[in-house]
C-alpha cells in the first residue's frame, strides 16, 4: 500500500453519539442476501434493524428486570401502517430464521446454519467471501439503525452497509472511522446498479452521514475514495454536519454532493426493457480526438481569464466592469409547487402549514405542527431522489403515520431552534429590524387593496370570480400565486412586529430609567 494512503487521518471516539451496536459481517450479509433473493421484503429488512435498536435500548436493565417488546414501539421506529403489516414482517423473518420474537426476548441468527428451509447458500457464500476480514464485528451506530429502520431506498441501504464494512472498525475500545471504498466494489458485492450507488453516495454525503475526502485520481482508480463515517451524526444536527465537516474535509465534495433535484431525469430517446449497462466500462481502441483545440501560436495573446465573481470596483480601467451575478429570489411557498427551499427553511415550511390547514389537510394544534415538520424531515432524509414529491404525496394523502420517532426528534429540535434559538438565555437580544413592509409584486398589491375594500364592504368570500369577470387575464393560478405571496408578506410583517416587541422588553435598563424619571416627576 503506498505511503500516501497512510497519511490520511482517521477519526476515533469511544463510541458514536447515541451509542452503537455490534453486528457481525455474517449477520449483515445474511440479511441483505435474504432480501436480494426475495425471501424477505424491504419492510422486513427495516424491522430487523429496528429490533436491534429495541434490544440496545434495554442494555442497562437490572439483572432481575424483564424487558417487554411491543409492536407499538416497533411502529414508532419503522413508521408506516403498523399493526398487521408489522406482524406479517415478523412472521416472514421468523419463517426464514433471521429473527425470533416474543414479548420478553428477541434473538437473531448469527450464522447461515440458523436459517430455515434454505438449501442453496452459494450466493451468500460468494458475498461473504468477497469481504475481507469477514469474521469481525462492525460497530454500527444506533443513529444509523434508526435511519435504516425509518425507511430508505434499497440502494441507499446497500451503500451504507458497504461503507460500514470498509470504513468503520472497533480497535482498542474505540470506534475508528476512515477507509477506502469503491462504488464499483459495493455494486459487485451487493448486486446493485453502479449509477444508483453513486447517487446514494451523494445523498449520504449531502445529509452529512458520509464525508468524502479529496483523493488523487490515481488512488481513486485503485483503492477508491477515502471516506469517513461521521461518528457525531444525528438527525437533529444533519444540516450542520453536512455544511461544516464536508466543506472542511473536501471543499469540492460540498459542491457536488448535493441532494438530487426534485425533478425526474429526462426520459431516454428509446424506451427499452433491457437491464442497465454493466458497471465495468468496455474500453474501446484508441481513437482520434474529435474536439481537440489547435495549439495557439507563440505570438498570440493568451486567452482572457473567465470573469471572477467579485464586487464591482470603481478604480479599474475604463470599459472593464466585473459584477456579481444576482441570485434569483425563490418564489413564495405554495402547495401547488413545493421546492427544496420549502423543506430547508422553517419559515417557508410554516407558510405551507398555514395553507395545508386552510385546505383541511391537517389540524391547527401544536402537535399537528410538529407532525407536519416531522413529515418534512422524513422526506428530506428518505427521499433521496425526489424529497419534494415524496413530501407532497404523503401530505395530500394525509399519511402522517409514516413519521417515525427520529423524525419527531429532529423536527422538535428544528422548531426550538426557529422559535427560541440555540441558547436563548445566553444569546444577546437581537437588534429590532426595520419596520418596513416587504416588497410586493403588482399582482399581490392589487389583491391586498381589493381585500381591504371588500372587507370594508362586509364581503368575506372568494373574490376571484369578481376579478376574473372584470379582467379575464386573471387566471386561478395567477390569483393563487398573488394570494400566497401576500400571506407570506403578512407573516414576515407579523414576525418583525413580534421581534420589535421582544426587543423592547429585553432592555430592562430603559424600563428602569423610565421608572426613575417618572418617580422624579
Amino acid at each position: 500500500m503506498p505511503s500516501s494512503i497512510i497519511a490520511y487521518a482517521k477519526r476515533s471516539a469511544r463510541k458514536p453519539v447515541g451509542g452503537f451496536v455490534f453486528l457481525t459481517v455474517t449477520q449483515l450479509c445474511l440479511i441483505w442476501w435474504a432480501y436480494r433473493t426475495r425471501r424477505i421484503h424491504l419492510i422486513d429488512f427495516r424491522v430487523w434493524f429496528a429490533a436491534h435498536e429495541m434490544v440496545s435500548r434495554r442494555c442497562q436493565l437490572d439483572p432481575g428486570q424483564v424487558p417487554e417488546y411491543t409492536t407499538r414501539e416497533l411502529h414508532g421506529l419503522v413508521g408506516g401502517g403498523g399493526g398487521e403489516h408489522l406482524r406479517a414482517s415478523i412472521r416472514r423473518l421468523e419463517a426464514v430464521g433471521l429473527l425470533t420474537w416474543s414479548s420478553t426476548t428477541l434473538t437473531f441468527a448469527t450464522s447461515s446454519t440458523h436459517l430455515r428451509g434454505v438449501h442453496d447458500l452459494s450466493g451468500f457464500a460468494a458475498m461473504h467471501h468477497a469481504i475481507t476480514n469477514n469474521r469481525r464485528r462492525v460497530p454500527v451506530p444506533r443513529q444509523t439503525l434508526r435511519l435504516i429502520a425509518g425507511g430508505c431506498r434499497a440502494t441507499v441501504i446497500a451503500t451504507m452497509l458497504g461503507y460500514l464494512l470498509r470504513c468503520l472498525y472497533y480497535r482498542d475500545h474505540h470506534c475508528v472511522s476512515g477507509g477506502w471504498c469503491k462504488a464499483s466494489w459495493i455494486a459487485e458485492v451487493f448486486r446493485v446498479d453502479l449509477r444508483s450507488i453513486k447517487a446514494a453516495r451523494k445523498h449520504l454525503a449531502a445529509i452529512g452521514w458520509l464525508q468524502l475526502l479529496d483523493t488523487p485520481q490515481t488512488l481513486c482508480n485503485r483503492w477508491g475514495t477515502y471516506a469517513l463515517i461521521s461518528l457525531s451524526w444525528t438527525r437533529a444536527a444533519m444540516d450542520s454536519a453536512a455544511s461544516e465537516d464536508t466543506v472542511r474535509a473536501h471543499p469540492q465534495a460540498a459542491e457536488n454532493a448535493q441532494t438530487p433535484p426534485p425533478e425526474a431525469p429526462p426520459p431516454s430517446k428509446f424506451s427499452t426493457t433491457e437491464l442497465p449497462p454493466p458497471h465495468k466500462e468496455y474500453i474501446q481502441p484508441l481513437q482520434d480526438l474529435q474536439h481537440q483545440q489547435p495549439a495557439r501560436q507563440a505570438d498570440t495573446a493568451p486567452p482572457a481569464p473567465p470573469p471572477q465573481h467579485t464586487a464591482p470596483t470603481s478604480g479599474g480601467p475604463s470599459g472593464v466592469e466585473r459584477t456579481v451575478p444576482l441570485q434569483k429570489k425563490p418564489p413564495p411557498p405554495t402547495l401547488r409547487h413545493i421546492i427544496p427551499d420549502d423543506l430547508l427553511d422553517t419559515g417557508r415550511l410554516l407558510v405551507l402549514l398555514d395553507q395545508a390547514q386552510a385546505q383541511g389537510l391537517i389540524g391547527k394544534s401544536d402537535s399537528h405542527r410538529l407532525t407536519f415538520v416531522s413529515l418534512a424531515e422524513h422526506a428530506r432524509v428518505i427521499g433521496s431522489t425526489n424529497p419534494c414529491g415524496l413530501f407532497a404525496a404523503l401530505m395530500r394523502h394525509q399519511h402522517w403515520h409514516y413519521v417515525t420517532e427520529s423524525d419527531e426528534d429532529a423536527a422538535s429540535a428544528r422548531l426550538k431552534q426557529y422559535f427560541y434559538g440555540s441558547d436563548p438565555r445566553g444569546r444577546p437580544a437581537p437588534p429590532p429590524p426595520a419596520l418596513e413592509p416587504p416588497e410586493l409584486s403588482k399582482d399581490a398589491f392589487v389583491v391586498r387593496e381589493l381585500q381591504r375594500q371588500l372587507e370594508r364592504a362586509g364581503f368575506h368570500g372568494d373574490a376571484f370570480g369578481l376579478v376574473n369577470r372584470a379582467d379575464p387575464a386573471w387566471t386561478r393560478e395567477r390569483w393563487h400565486s398573488a394570494v400566497c405571496e401576500l400571506e407570506y408578506a403578512k407573516r414576515a410583517w407579523q414576525q418583525a412586529n413580534d421581534l420589535n416587541r421582544i426587543g423592547d422588553l429585553s432592555m430592562p435598563h430603559d424600563g428602569l430609567a423610565a421608572l426613575s424619571t417618572a418617580a422624579a416627576d
